[in-house]
């Protein structure tokens, strides 16, 4: 359900920026705000709490934001808080996040290695992605796990490469068997 609900809000918010030609504003934006509420975790506790109308709700956001983001950004918000939906709000922002890095072309991609890793391996990994991808540039998160024994994992979306040692002898051991 919150998939479906952070779908229908930020797909319409992405689709009026994206119309005006603000995504990189827009990104920075929402990713400001989310930082804010993770910060401020009382500030997501009064906005489910019942003891707050909704009202009170939206003006205690436009306290918050009014003179800090842009207008679309604020109806944004305040139509999750007039539609009741501020328990899925983290979500929604993160779906927002994602779509508009997809429309930027800004990948996000894991690579997985026994051992770790140096800039310049780091660096050319990230070329040899970019070469290999639609995007023009990538947020990659490195990740150190020794029981793939060598050889590097690599996702990106829903893409997977999986070069790594433990995962050919797996394959041998099934052959075998």
């Amino acid at each position: 359900m919150a998939k479906l609900v952070s779908k229908v809000y930020g797909d319409a918010y992405v689709s009026v920026v994206s119309e005006k030609n603000n995504l990189i504003d827009a990104l920075e934006e929402i990713k400001s705000v989310k930082n804010i509420l993770l910060e401020n975790v009382e500030i997501i506790e009064l906005l489910d709490s019942p003891k707050m109308d909704d009202e009170e709700k939206i003006d205690f956001i436009k306290g918050i934001f009014e003179n800090h983001i842009s207008v679309d950004s604020l109806g944004f918000l305040l139509t999750i808080i007039e539609k009741k939906r501020q328990a899925e709000l983290i979500p929604i922002l993160d779906y927002v996040i994602d779509c508009v890095k997809e429309l930027l072309l800004i990948g996000k991609a894991t690579v997985t290695t026994a051992l770790p890793l140096d800039d310049s391996k780091k660096e050319r990994i990230v070329d040899e992605l970019l070469k290999s991808s639609h995007y023009k540039s990538l947020e990659v998160e490195y990740v150190v796990d020794e029981s793939i024994i060598g050889g590097i994992v690599i996702r990106i979306g829903d893409r997977v490469v999986d070069s790594s040692v433990k995962t050919r002898i797996d394959k041998m051991r099934k052959m075998l068997s």
